[in-house]
């Protein structure tokens, strides 16, 4: 029965894990009867547990009383902690069955036992042999060569001994105990010694290596490295009782061992974040969590407890920088992530083997010894080819950086070299440092040597010396200047303009000053032909306009700060239009040029001459009374009267019209001073042209014509903000029953306080500064948009009468304007009736004839406005292909009381009706007229006593009666 157990223990240690297995030993044993171990001289080495019977009893208790089994209980699992006051007893009984005497030995493979007791007894119970060993009484290292307390005896030929021992300590209870033949203890404690000789050397070959590299290298993953190499060999050194022999530390055997492991851990925590730069701080302190709890535990646990803790931190803390690795892994260097996780495996591996020793009570047998020092050597051997790999990764990346940084050096170089703009580098004080090609060419040198051998200090680039303090003191308080305009000096000593941009930088505790400098002399040359073109009229050389302006706001503001004399003369030539449309263009601009010389020489420089455009010039007069300023302008109306032009064997005499404002009286902004000097320069020219007229607020001339101004100003607003709005004033049939609208649009223009005002105020002003085509385009489009708007009304017209003035019937864009209404509007084009004055057509008759024929070819009409009030040549009626003349009102209004009105009425209607005319009397105030008109023959009567003008927007037919006067 009991060689089935053992051979049944034998095939399940190696089926199951080694804390079940250790279970079911211990089960066994509480349960089994000792079985005596027969030795022979080809003994060995015998585990004591499979033939020993375990008890944990009450330290007091005596040997005998456990040989004769009459106290205590089965010994516990090895992860439970015996209680106080106990200790953990073993009873083997040992027989040598050989003729000769043996010599024995007992070893208990585990140091740092609190107190271990060994006696032999023979078969009388008698103690034959006996031994103590505590804490404070430890084997010296160097008397033997195993990690183990070790007992020699000798056992008799043919005699039976008991073996008790008796353990007492408070950490775990696993106690591996062997028999062993001294001979094969000897033999396996050399083999042992071997290789833990193998795993020191190379734990220290490692850490001096990887020590003295970092020493060298200073790269914080070999320093952690060569301390995790030391920490390791200290741990190797404290189990293996090296330490103890060297200082008395055995009762703190497993505080040691908790203390390496955190120091283990933690260098290996460096050595993974100097691996895997990626992981963010809190992994950092993730994985020095492990080892900070095992240094808290050391000062805060017992020694139980603390073994406990080692067993589950270990593993956990290896688990999360493993881990961590992983997942913040290094995807360019996929070998690192490999081998680092091989290394952690043979740690973790070496881990389990320990603990399937602890939990099985196996013997550090020569294969445990080499398997646990081959693992610890590979991972220490792999985390090294780790850090080598990482760092040749570096090194490759920092090759290849210093790679790309030469390739751009060299790329700048040739940037530098190649640079279309002079490039140089220079001290803060101007010692030359280098110098590019394109910077030779700007001043003028052959090569960079040449030009760095002559130019001691960049002063000699700069005419004047004091611009390069400037441009320092400047670059000194922004640290750089960008686009700076200075005028230098090449190599011959010419002068040039030179654009420069710098910076400062520092180097090797040096201040430089990186320039860059293009030659912008054609460039400046020309800006400054362009600022002399825009203060300067291109063909008198005089100031122009902008300029004028600008030095008359000047002079204004001088006006209100000190009231200082301001005088200003506006110069309109006189018969210069002669010259222009008789001789041409080009001696129109010859005499404009000689007429800006002569101004420029009777001036004498005693006032600002400017050409305002075509033939009109200013003089400006500062610091000068009105009187010196009326004698300078009599001196130019002399000069230009006894001027004589001559082109092409022409002789032309030339007058000028002078409008003078004292700009100390009348404070305006210049705008408003220009316009009053016009305004008094019309004055003059209307008042017979060759002459000076003083402005004056009580003039009543420049009354006058600074309301036709005020006019234009207001027409040009209507049109913009469409202020104005179309009325329309009935016709009645005379000589016939009254079917259909005839009617004629009229205008008024709305004020800003919404007042209506009649044509007659605004109109005349429009005519006289050419606006009147602009309103007779707004007339007709809206008329046109009225008529879309209103089909009912339109389909009632028979005759829509629109105004056109002079310039309309000339103006080709408003005839296509007036065509395109036709086509989008769909009015018909013998509904509408232009009508045109009988001025107009008479001096503009070729332009009249060519528009009418136009829109009669289309079908419409055309009417004939105001007849008799102008030439009142029946000739020109003759010639004009009109269907209706309007009689002229003041004709109309007295006709039944004055005969020659009469008269004139009926012979325009009977010339009118020979030519196949109809005639329309205008101004028709009464009924009496209207029947007087229609026994004459007249075809329609328009006038208040027809109908009022009304808004358009109201509009009503004549037949409701509502029109009605």
């Amino acid at each position: 029965m009991a060689q089935f157990s053992q051979k049944w223990l034998m095939i399940t240690r190696h089926m199951l894990p080694g804390w079940m297995l250790a279970l079911l030993m211990m089960c066994q044993m509480g349960q089994a009867v000792a079985e005596t171990l027969l030795i022979d001289e080809a003994f060995t080495k015998a585990n004591l547990q499979r033939h020993s019977l375990s008890r944990v009893a009450d330290k007091h208790v005596s040997f005998a009383q456990i040989i004769n089994s009459t106290t205590g209980k089965v010994n516990p699992h090895f992860l439970h902690p015996l209680e106080d006051g106990s200790r953990i007893w073993m009873m083997s009984h040992v027989q040598n069955i050989s003729h000769k005497q043996l010599k024995m030995a007992l070893t208990v493979e585990r140091l740092g036992l609190d107190e271990v007791t060994f006696w032999i007894v023979d078969e009388r119970q008698r103690i034959v042999h006996s031994y103590k060993a505590t804490t404070k009484n430890p084997i010296s290292w160097f008397e033997q060569t195993l990690p183990a307390i070790t007992y020699d005896f000798k056992l008799p030929k043919n005699q039976t001994v008991t073996i008790l021992l008796s353990v007492e300590d408070s950490g775990l209870t696993s106690l591996p105990v062997f028999l062993w033949q001294q001979n094969a203890l000897k033999a396996h404690s050399k083999v042992h010694l071997l290789f833990v000789g193998v795993l020191v050397g190379k734990l220290a070959i490692l850490f001096i290596y990887f020590f003295l590299s970092y020493l060298y290298q200073r790269t914080p993953a070999r320093f952690w490295l060569a301390m995790s190499n030391l920490f390791f060999l200290t741990l190797v050194a404290a189990m293996q009782g090296l330490l103890n022999s060297v200082v008395p530390v055995a009762a703190y055997a497993e505080p040691i061992i908790a203390v390496l492991l955190a120091l283990i851990l933690f260098s290996l925590a460096n050595v993974t974040h100097n691996l895997f730069v990626r992981l963010p701080s809190g992994f950092h302190f993730l994985n020095y969590a492990g080892p900070l709890y095992l240094l808290v535990a050391v000062a805060t646990q017992n020694t139980y407890y603390l073994s406990i803790t080692i067993l589950l931190t270990v593993p956990v803390a290896s688990l999360i920088q493993v881990f961590s690795a992983l997942i913040f892994r290094d995807r360019r260097n996929k070998s690192l992530s490999r081998i680092y996780l091989i290394s952690w495996l043979f740690l973790v591996a070496l881990f389990a083997l320990q603990i399937d020793i602890l939990a099985s009570s196996y013997s550090l047998t020569s294969y445990h010894t080499a398997l646990s020092v081959l693992m610890l050597s590979l991972a220490c051997l792999s985390f090294g080819v780790c850090v080598e790999l990482k760092e040749r990764s570096f090194t490759q990346q920092q090759i290849s950086a210093r790679e790309q940084t030469i390739s751009s050096l060299n790329y700048f170089y040739k940037l530098f070299r190649n640079s279309a703009e002079g490039l140089y580098t220079s001290t803060v004080d101007g010692a030359l440092k280098s110098v590019n090609p394109a910077m030779c060419a700007v001043f003028g040198y052959e090569d960079e040597d040449s030009m760095l051998a002559a130019v001691k200090n960049t002063k000699q680039f700069y005419a004047n010396p004091e611009d390069r303090e400037l441009l320092v003191g400047e670059l000194l308080e922004k640290g750089s200047v960008m686009g700076k305009e200075i005028k230098g000096r090449k190599a011959d000593g010419n002068e040039f303009w030179f654009c420069i941009s710098c910076q400062l930088q520092d180097e090797d505790e040096e201040r430089f000053l990186y320039g860059s400098i293009f030659d912008i002399t054609e460039r400046k040359q020309s800006n400054i032909s362009l600022e002399y073109l825009a203060s300067h009229d291109s063909l008198t050389g005089v100031f122009n306009r902008r300029e004028f302006e600008l030095r008359l706001h000047s002079a204004a503001n001088l006006v209100e700060q000190s009231k200082a004399n301001v005088v200003l003369l506006y110069l309109d030539l006189d018969r210069f239009k002669t010259v222009n449309d008789t001789c041409g263009h080009k001696a129109g601009d010859t005499l404009i040029k000689e007429i800006a010389r002569l101004l420029q020489s009777t001036l004498a420089g005693k006032g600002i001459v400017a050409r305002l455009g075509g033939d009109e010039f200013a003089v400006l007069f500062e610091h000068h009374s009105e009187e010196v300023a009326y004698l300078q302008a009599v001196k130019i109306l002399n000069a230009i009267q006894a001027y004589r032009f001559i082109w092409e064997n022409r002789v032309f005499t030339l007058g000028v019209s002078i409008g003078l404002l004292n700009c100390t009286e009348h404070p305006a902004n210049p705008e408003q001073l220009l316009s009053m000097a016009d305004a008094a320069c019309y004055i003059a020219k209307e008042q017979g042209r060759n002459q000076i007229h003083r402005y004056s607020n009580d003039d009543e001339s420049l009354k006058r014509y600074e309301q036709e101004l005020a006019w234009v100003a207001d027409i040009n607003l209507a049109l913009e903000n469409n202020s104005f709005e179309l009325y329309y004033q009935h016709y009645r049939v005379l000589n016939a029953q009254q079917q259909g609208d005839y009617f004629e649009i009229l205008l008024r223009m709305i004020s800003d306080k919404g007042e209506v005002i009649p044509p007659s105020a605004f109109f005349p002003s429009a005519e006289r500064y050419d606006l009147s085509a602009k309103i007779d385009r707004w007339v007709v489009e809206n008329t046109f948009k009225w008529f879309v708007d209103n089909p009912v009304v339109l389909s009632r017209v028979k005759r829509c009468c629109i105004n056109l003035s002079g310039p309309s019937l000339a103006d080709k864009d408003l005839k296509l304007l007036i065509l395109n209404a036709f086509e989008r509007s769909g009015v018909p084009y013998e509904k509408i009736c232009f009508e045109i004055t009988e001025t107009v057509a008479i001096v503009k008759m070729e332009d009249t004839l060519q528009f009418m024929k136009t829109f009669q070819q289309l079908g419409c009409q055309f009417a004939l406005d105001d007849f008799g009030s102008g030439f009142s040549s029946y000739t020109y009626l003759k010639h004009l292909p009109v269907n209706c003349v309007k009689i002229d009102g003041s004709f109309i209004k007295d006709m039944l009381n004055d005969p020659v009105d009469h008269a004139m009425v009926s012979s325009i209607k009977d010339v009118a009706k020979a030519m196949g005319m109809e005639t329309v009397g205008e101004c028709v105030e009464d009924e009496a007229t209207m029947v007087a008109l229609g026994k004459m023959g007249v075809n329609y009567a328009q006038g208040y006593g027809i109908a009022k003008p009304r808004s358009l927007k109201e509009f009503v037919s004549l037949d409701s009666g509502a029109n009605e006067a």
